[in-house]
C-alpha cells in the first residue's frame, strides 16, 4: 500500500492489526438477526459471491420494528413519494437498494463493489449482498443482482435517484446487460425526507435522520462512508479473495443502511398520520404543501397554530432562535412559510400569530405584515408606525430599505391627516 493512502486511512482512524472488534450493544428489545449465509451464486456469467441474512420482522432497528411500516396502508405509503405516479405501494414486493463504490461520482470508472439488495419475505426481511471479490467478476455480479430486483418494484433508495440508480445502469449498459431499473418506480428516501424535515433538522443526511428521529446508535464494526473506496482499492491490492476484516465492517454498514431505510418510511409515515408535537404538525404541513395536497397542509398548518394559540408556543422555541443565532435562517424560513401560506388560504388570524411570534425574534418580513395587519386591518396607525420603525432598524438590504422608508412616510402623512 503506498504511503499517501496508508496515511489517508490514518487520518480517517483505520488501523492495521487493530484489536478484534467487540459486538455492539444491543437493546433488551431486538431481536438479533439470523446468521449470515455466504455463497456463491451460480449465474450465466460465471460466479457472483453473495452474503445472505435474514432478519424476523419483530427485529428492532432503532426505536422501531422492521413491521411497523407494513402497518400503513399502500395508498398512504404512495403519498410519501416524491412525483409519484402510483397510486398505492406494496412494500412486500419493493427491493430496497444502497451500493457501496469505488467512488464518490457515477462516471465510467466508477465501480459498485457492493450491491445490497432488501426485500420482505414472508415474515422475514432479507439482505442479499452482492461483493465484487474482483472486477473481473462485475458482469455475474450484475447478472445476480438482476436475477434478484428483475419482478421487484418500486425501488427505494435514499440518493439513489441521483447516485445508485445512475451508476448501475451504466454498468449495466458497459456490460451490454439490460438494466432491471429501467421503467420501474422508484421512491428515493431522501427527497422525502427534505420534504418533511428540511428546516427543523440541520442535515437531512441518512446518518442525521438516524441520530435524531430514527433511535438508531450503530456499533463500533461502522465505518465512515468517505474511507470505503480507499479500503477497497486496499482489499484488492492484498489480492482479494475471501472478504477481509474490512470489507465485512463495510457490510455492516450497507447492511444498517438498508435497514434504516425501512424505518424511516414508518417514521415518515407516523409524521403524517399522528404528529406528536407542534414542530411535527409543520413538518407535516409542509411535507403536503411541497406535495399539492393544499387541503391537507391546511388541516396541519391550522392545527398547529391552535397548539400555538393555546399556550403552547415553548413547544416551538427550538424553531424559533435568538436573531444573532448562526442556526436561525432555516426554521424561521419555515414559519414564514406556513404565515405565507395561512394568509393565501384566507386565514389572516393564525398568519398573525405566526407573525408576531416571528417579530418577537426580530424577523424583518413579520415585523413589515404586522404593521400592514395595524394599517390596514385594526386601523392603529401608531402601532403600524412601531413596527416599521423596527423592521427598518432590523433590515440591511438597500432596496428594502428604501421600501420601508416609503411605507413609514406614508403612515406618517396619513397619521398626520387622522389629527388633523
Amino acid at each position: 500500500m503506498d504511503l499517501d493512502l496508508r496515511e489517508r486511512l490514518r487520518r480517517l482512524g483505520v488501523r492495521k492489526h487493530a484489536a478484534p472488534l467487540k459486538p455492539a450493544l444491543q437493546s433488551n428489545r431486538d431481536v438479533a438477526p439470523l446468521r449470515a449465509q455466504l455463497e456463491l451464486m451460480s449465474t450465466p456469467c460465471g460466479p457472483a459471491y453473495v452474503s445472505r441474512s435474514a432478519y424476523p420482522l419483530a427485529h428492532r432497528h432503532g426505536d422501531r420494528a422492521l413491521d411497523a411500516v407494513l402497518r400503513h396502508s399502500p395508498e398512504l405509503l404512495a403519498r410519501l413519494i416524491v412525483g409519484r405516479t402510483i397510486t398505492e405501494i406494496d412494500l412486500r414486493r419493493a427491493i430496497f437498494l444502497d451500493t457501496e463504490t469505488t467512488g464518490l461520482n457515477s462516471g465510467v470508472g466508477t465501480l459498485a463493489f457492493l450491491v445490497g439488495l432488501g426485500y420482505f419475505e414472508g415474515e422475514r426481511f432479507v439482505i442479499e449482498q452482492f461483493f465484487l471479490r474482483d472486477p473481473i467478476e462485475e458482469i455475474a455480479m450484475l447478472s445476480a443482482v438482476s436475477r434478484r430486483a428483475h419482478d421487484r418494484q418500486p425501488i427505494i433508495t435514499f440518493n439513489g435517484r441521483a447516485f445508485d440508480v445512475p451508476l448501475l445502469e451504466s454498468r449495466f449498459v458497459l456490460s451490454r446487460m439490460a438494466s432491471p431499473f429501467a421503467d420501474k418506480h422508484h421512491f428515493d428516501l431522501l427527497l422525502s425526507a427534505r420534504r418533511a424535515w428540511r428546516g427543523s433538522l440541520g442535515s437531512c443526511g441518512l446518518g442525521s435522520l438516524e441520530f435524531h428521529l430514527l433511535g438508531v446508535r450503530r456499533g463500533q464494526r461502522d465505518i465512515p462512508g468517505a474511507v470505503i473506496p480507499l479500503l477497497y482499492r486496499e482489499y484488492l491490492a492484498a489480492g482479494g479473495g475471501e472478504p477481509n476484516e474490512d470489507m465485512q465492517r463495510v457490510m455492516y454498514h450497507n447492511a444498517n443502511d438498508i435497514l434504516s431505510m425501512v424505518t424511516l418510511i414508518a417514521c415518515l409515515a407516523d409524521a403524517l398520520t399522528q404528529p406528536q408535537d407542534v414542530a411535527e404538525h409543520f413538518n407535516a404541513a409542509r411535507f403536503y404543501e411541497c406535495a399539492g395536497d393544499y387541503d391537507a397542509a391546511e388541516r396541519s398548518y391550522l392545527a398547529a397554530v391552535g397548539a400555538l394559540q393555546a399556550g403552547r408556543w415553548r413547544d416551538l422555541r427550538a424553531l424559533i432562535p435568538s436573531a444573532q443565532s448562526s442556526n436561525s435562517a432555516p426554521p424561521r424560513q419555515s414559519l414564514r412559510r406556513a404565515a405565507r401560506f395561512l394568509k393565501r388560504r384566507g386565514h389572516p388570524e393564525e398568519a398573525l400569530a405566526l407573525w408576531q411570534r416571528l417579530a418577537e425574534a426580530g424577523d424583518v418580513e413579520a415585523l413589515i405584515e404586522v404593521a400592514k395587519h395595524y394599517e390596514w386591518r385594526m386601523g392603529d396607525l401608531d402601532r403600524a408606525l412601531t413596527y416599521a420603525w423596527r423592521a427598518l432598524g432590523a433590515n440591511s438590504q438597500p432596496a428594502l430599505h428604501r421600501a420601508i422608508a416609503r411605507r413609514i412616510a406614508r403612515l406618517e402623512r396619513k397619521a398626520l391627516q387622522s389629527k388633523a
